[in-house]
């Protein structure tokens, strides 16, 4: 039995924000690109704290949600996290698929393989470098947690959920579990699916809303491949009527990457297919990397379905181009 009278859930998801139903309830996000953080007082008025105001030298994206996935290096020991990684600066981004051992992205998305390529060059293991970053986003969740709660770990017993995605492998899982206890997480972890906890909070959020109609539901009868069958119809009421004839469906399952990231990719060869491929290579890295900041947060978060809009971002280091409105460092693309 534990000393204290109420617990911390703490929720840390790889892609989708779940939703634990305990005492005091954290999430943190964790997908590829980047983290979030919420957390509330599962009593009371139950208000949710979303951490918005992350580390970011320059000031920019200090009110958003979530922070960079990303972790620099100095000497083997870590320099900067999130936001305040710089242009210049070498760091991995969607590190969590290299605990996936021999997965396919390895070698074919840039992003993994370049992170996997700087692991010989700062002598760490994947897990060992998602540590770091965890213990980093960890230490300021705490940190803010005790602003408002500064005899938090007092009262508070910890207790950890950490979403995988589904098609994870037990030893993927195991190096998750290692490097959250090496981030300082309490060793009592369990873990959920993100697809489970999409589901929960999904569930969660509709039922706040009295928008849950009609649930049907079902029995799983197979893993693999995936065999249910309908159990239950709902009546409108959220109450299941059991049925006297089921109906079972049979499917595989399968999984893989799928993201915002591919569309800083598919940007990237736009530009490209405009400039030339031996001028886009001639680009510097650093300007390639203002260039998807901006798309990042600029041209992405603003898209909107008039056909007749248009965006700018810089490129530097190409020739002007009238006929493909590159002027003066500056492309204009037509969405």
């Amino acid at each position: 039995m534990s000393e204290h009278s109420s617990e911390i859930v703490v929720g840390i998801d790889f892609g989708t924000t779940s939703g634990v139903d305990e005492k005091l309830v954290v999430n943190l996000l964790m997908p590829s690109r980047h983290s979030g953080v919420s957390w509330a007082v599962n009593g009371g008025s139950k208000v949710i704290r979303l951490i918005n105001n992350w580390p970011d030298p320059t000031a920019q994206n200090a009110s958003k949600d979530k922070v960079p996935s990303s972790i620099s290096y100095v000497d083997g020991k870590p320099q900067k996290w999130g936001y305040t990684v710089g242009l210049t600066d070498e760091s991995f981004r969607w590190v969590k698929i290299l605990l996936e051992e021999n997965h396919k992205y390895i070698t074919t998305v840039e992003p993994v393989r370049n992170s996997n390529q700087l692991l010989t060059k700062v002598d760490k293991k994947a897990h060992e470098v998602v540590a770091d970053y965890l213990r980093l986003l960890w230490e300021y969740t705490l940190d803010d947690i005790q602003k408002f709660h500064p005899t938090f770990r007092e009262i508070f017993a910890l207790r950890v959920v950490l979403t995988v995605p589904a098609m994870w492998s037990p030893a993927a899982k195991d190096k998750t579990l290692q490097a959250a206890r090496m981030a300082g997480m309490p060793s009592s972890i369990k873990l959920v699916t993100e697809p489970e906890a999409a589901a929960l909070a999904t569930l969660k959020d509709k039922a706040a809303d009295n928008a849950l109609k009609d649930l049907i539901s079902y029995e799983v009868q197979q893993l693999n491949p995936l065999k249910i069958k309908e159990c239950a119809i709902g009546d409108g009421m959220l109450k299941p009527v059991p049925l006297r004839s089921c109906n079972s469906l049979s499917c595989e399952y399968s999984g893989g990457l799928c993201g915002s990231v591919f569309l800083d990719t598919n940007f990237q060869k736009y530009i490209e297919t405009i400039v030339g491929e031996a001028q886009y290579n001639s680009i510097k890295e650093t300007n390639r990397k203002k260039m998807m900041k901006e798309f990042e947060y600029g041209i992405k978060r603003t898209f909107n379905e008039k056909t007749d809009q248009t965006y700018s971002v810089d490129l530097r280091g190409v020739r002007d181009d009238y006929k493909n409105n590159v002027i003066d460092d500056t492309i204009t693309v037509s969405m």
